[in-house]
């Protein structure tokens, strides 16, 4: 009894794989019509290999242009830095001289109040001679008319 049990079970099993096999869709090319495509078509290749060498000449004229904006920046960049020292010495060289004005500003805003203080003293001195040379006068005057002085 177990045998037309079995055979009903593995016809049933082949059946349904049979069925199932059967029912897939085909597919539109299998793995030999493929490599047939890739080996049989030099206008595919040659269309990728024009591709390729599109690309590779662009990254190549891309490349050219960065190392000439890289060379044209480092060109710059020494020439920014040269500019730069050289104002730091005009710089530099504009504080001493600023420098050297203040002090010479200085040196003349003291010699022009000792020319003030000179000039001042000769002036008092002026002043302080005259009245003792009319005081002198005067005395000789008093002296000489006898002791009156001048009004009397």
């Amino acid at each position: 009894m177990r045998q037309p049990y079995w055979k009903a079970i593995i016809t049933f099993a082949m059946m349904t794989i049979i069925a199932m096999t059967a029912a897939s869709p085909v597919a539109e090319a299998g793995f030999f019509d493929r490599v047939k495509d890739i080996y049989n078509t030099p206008d595919k290749i040659s269309e990728l290999e024009a591709q390729y060498l599109e690309a590779q000449a662009a990254l190549a004229e891309q490349q050219r242009q960065m190392e000439a904006s890289l060379a044209e920046a480092e060109r710059r960049q020494r020439e920014l830095m040269q500019q730069n020292e050289q104002l730091m010495a005009q710089n530099a060289s504009l504080q001493a001289e600023m420098e050297q004005m203040k002090q010479d500003r200085g040196a003349w805003i003291t010699r022009l109040i000792q020319i003030g203080v000179i000039v001042a003293v000769l002036l008092i001195a002026y002043i302080l001679s005259i009245r003792i040379w009319r005081y002198v006068v005067w005395r000789k005057q008093r002296a000489a008319a006898g002791g009156q002085g001048l009004g009397g």
